[in-house]
């Protein structure tokens, strides 16, 4: 969920006044298998790139290597975007349609350049590689476009400044679609031009606050006194992801003083708002947060997990240096593994079944002893799609956590796939461990 809206009547605002309205820029990837199933990754990139910088992507669209139908999506992009993006399709062979695309969309013909030319031959000379034919294609200019150089491949970049009657000049930019050609050239030659042109009194900040624990729709109800401020400065986006939920928050203003003031509200806002479920901030993780937590207080860690087949493990190790405080772990998923290496009691598998707040606790107070640790962790579950009964039906979760000085068990029902279900249950292992270690309690 993203919020944008006008800003109330009244809001004080700095002498220096907005940030002036948000320029349109459009990203077109062009490549057949963009649609067949390929991950794009450019969008993403170019973003991340734009946002830093006080601009963003109003649209982006992914089309087909048909020439008409580019020419004609670009068309559309110049009628309405003050700068049109397009990566991919300038490659040498038959469905490389970019340039001739652009050329016909803005009536301008394709020129080649000598200059070009000689600069791909010797590129294919350092290799001792005979140039195909083919690869004259990539010295066609459209008329008028500046040569963007690509240091790693052969296809040079384009870009175009079309004049406008107000405004600064519409620009048009082509780029290589390898990411390891189009973003040093986005990066040297195609973002520096579009924040002289288009981000003059725009300066970014931004801040993203990690929280776990909380349902999403519960996160937005909380934050509503924050997002009340949305308006031409500022914008809030809430994004759920299994376990998680992230709220970013994004200024824009006419000074970098401005932007970071009103980043510095917000984020004392929604702390007061939210701030018992925020574990992080910026890149920070579940995993690290939990880990920064351990190796501060000197504990050690080790896992038991049946349900989850490893998942609480490997996410614990995702993290860089988790050596310090993670020793171990048992993937017990029979009852003779509970019983040999934890110390499950047979008594208890008989009364109470491996389904249990009491074989969850003798899990995790099992791994502890066996690895070690100072605190254990323990999951178990019915992940489905079998299994389940009317008293232990599919999606039945026990997770223990036994420290030094106490042991706690929380038992939680689950929805979804067999897959989601294990996914749920190693997230919520995570946040009830990192909950545990911060001595609160869950509502």
């Amino acid at each position: 969920m993203t919020v944008s809206a006008p800003a109330k009547r009244g809001a004080s605002r700095r002498a220096a006044g907005p940030a002036p309205r948000a320029p349109r820029i459009e990203l077109i990837c062009v490549g057949t298998e963009l649609l067949s199933g390929q991950v794009n990754t450019h969008q993403s990139y170019i973003s991340l790139q734009l946002r830093a910088a006080g601009l963003e992507l109003s649209r982006e669209s992914s089309l087909p290597d048909d020439e008409k139908k580019l020419a004609q999506a670009v068309a559309e992009a110049l009628s309405r975007s003050d700068a049109v993006i397009l990566s991919g399709g300038l490659g040498p062979t038959f469905d490389d349609l970019t340039r001739e695309a652009v050329a016909s969309a803005l009536g301008r013909p394709l020129c080649f350049h000598p200059e070009l030319w000689n600069a791909i031959v010797k590129k294919f000379a350092r290799y001792r590689i005979p140039v195909p034919e083919e690869n004259k294609r990539q010295a066609f200019l459209i008329d008028g476009a500046e040569a963007l150089e690509n240091r790693t491949g052969s296809a040079p970049g384009q870009l175009l400044r079309l004049p406008r009657r107000q405004g600064p000049p519409q620009i048009v930019a082509l780029l290589p679609g390898p990411a390891a050609e189009l973003m040093p050239m986005f990066e040297r030659s195609v973002l520096p031009p579009l924040v002289r042109s288009l981000g003059v009194g725009r300066h970014a900040a931004s801040l993203a606050l990690r929280l776990s624990g909380v349902p999403e729709s519960v996160a937005d109800e909380k934050l509503s006194p924050v997002l009340a401020l949305a308006g031409r400065e500022l914008s809030f986006t809430i994004l759920a992801s299994l376990g998680q939920v992230d709220f970013h928050a994004r200024a824009v203003a006419a000074t970098p003083a401005r932007a970071r003031a009103l980043i510095a509200k917000v984020r004392r806002l929604a702390l007061r708002q939210v701030g018992e479920h925020v574990f992080g901030e910026g890149p920070q993780t579940l995993e690290s947060s939990i880990g920064d937590l351990l190796r501060t207080r000197r504990l050690s860690l080790a896992v038991a997990e049946s349900c989850t087949g490893g998942m609480v493990g490997a996410k614990l190790t995702s993290t860089a240096g988790s050596s310090d405080y993670f020793l171990g772990g048992v993937l017990s998923y029979a009852d003779a593994v509970k019983t040999g290496l934890l110390g499950v009691r047979p008594e208890t598998l008989r009364r109470h079944g491996a389904v249990s707040a009491r074989c969850a606790r003798e899990m995790a107070e099992g791994v502890r002893k066996a690895c070690g640790a100072k605190v254990g962790l323990a999951v178990t579950g019915i992940a489905g799609p079998g299994g389940g009964t009317a008293a232990k039906p599919v999606g039945l979760i026990f997770i223990a956590v036994c420290g030094p000085e106490r042991a706690r068990v929380w038992r939680l029902r689950l929805s979804g796939t067999r897959e989601l279900i294990r996914q749920r249950a190693a997230g919520s292992a995570l946040h009830l461990l990192r909950r545990s270690l911060t001595g609160r309690s869950d509502r």
